[in-house]
């Protein structure tokens, strides 16, 4: 029965791509570099997700006072009231370290874990 079945036939023939395409797209001047093409500075206002830990009292004391507080000191969410403590303390340190101008740095990502002392 096999013998009298009609081979099938392959895939069918692939139209012949134009090779004028290729030949003006090689040929072309490089585009003039735009403004908008140039690296821009990273902006100083973009936000980062960020991740750390903290002990279950101090974050719930925390919660607490930004919960019971949020309305009088007008804080936008809780991302805000974070970045304004951690802030605070990043001035202090400015201030008693470093003559009040911010440290140089803070690029590289920090060693992750506990400092070994």
């Amino acid at each position: 029965m096999s013998q009298n079945r009609e081979p099938i036939s392959g895939p069918p023939a692939r139209r012949p791509s134009s090779g004028v395409q290729n030949l003006l797209r090689a040929n072309r001047e490089p585009a003039a570099e735009t403004p908008a093409d140039k690296a821009a500075p990273a902006a100083t206002n973009q936000t980062k997700q960020i991740t750390f830990y903290m002990r279950t009292v101090d974050r719930q004391r925390a919660k607490a006072a930004y919960q019971a507080t949020s309305s009088q000191e007008m804080d936008a969410s809780w991302s805000e009231f974070i970045t304004r403590a951690v802030m605070g303390e990043v001035l202090r340190r400015e201030r008693l370290y470093n003559a009040g101008e911010p440290f140089p740095g803070g690029t590289r990502n920090l060693a992750p874990g506990r400092k070994l002392t």
